[in-house]
């Protein structure tokens, strides 16, 4: 399903600092941040969510959720994705990092959501062309959507390698996006007990060839 993966009304949550990658499903799922059924009154902010498969973000239905300050990248077929469409505000979705190499920009409904979104920067490695579902970007802007946004390469460091440290802030600064440490995410403790964390390089790379073959079996 998802990572991060929320229910319901949930005043006051804050999903924040984690990093999220390689989530991948069979079928159904494959996301990194999932505010399913009803999920409302959540903050996610300060994630990295890069390498799963259906996108970065999706939220199927809700209310009042604040997306802000992530880094989204890298995401297989699409890099974020709204289902059920709602009257109220669905999402606040600002300060955001969006790169690309592969699929599409936004899935579902997102482009018919209700949400304000502005401030964010999106790229895409292939084109400067990017589509907002079939809009384009100054058609988009037109309808009153990221009025502030720009189109931009965020200058990660090496993002191919999934480095994503800012070697330069100068595209940051015009989102107002304020860089965090994703190094620090993870276990705590004792060097013994961090090593049992990890996921060991071989099973990471049977991994990578699994989904490489399944990706190709679902673009056929």
């Amino acid at each position: 399903m998802g990572w991060v993966y929320t229910l319901g009304s949930s005043e006051g949550t804050t999903v924040s600092n984690n990093v999220i990658h390689h989530v991948y499903s069979f079928d159904y799922g494959g996301w990194g941040l999932y505010t399913d059924e009803g999920s409302f009154g959540i903050t996610e902010e300060n994630n990295l969510v890069y390498a799963c498969k259906n996108s970065g973000f999706h939220q199927h239905y809700g209310k009042g959720n604040i997306i802000r300050n992530n880094i989204f990248a890298l995401n297989i077929r699409a890099q974020l994705q709204a289902t059920r469409v709602e009257e109220h505000r669905s999402i606040t979705f600002t300060n955001n990092i969006i790169y690309f190499d592969k699929g599409s920009l936004l899935s579902s409904n997102w482009h018919k959501f209700n949400l304000l979104t502005d401030y964010n920067c999106y790229y895409d490695v292939r084109t400067k062309d990017i589509r907002f579902a079939d809009q384009s970007f100054s058609e988009w802007q037109k309808s009153g959507k990221d009025i502030h946004s720009v189109i931009a390469d965020p200058l990660f460091m090496n993002a191919a390698a999934f480095d994503f440290h800012l070697k330069n802030k100068s595209v940051a600064k015009k989102i107002k996006f304020v860089p965090f440490d994703y190094s620090k995410a993870g276990v705590y403790g004792s060097e013994e007990w961090k090593k049992l964390a990890l996921f060991d390089q071989e099973s990471a790379d049977e991994f990578d060839k699994r989904v490489a073959k399944l990706e190709a079996l679902n673009k056929k």
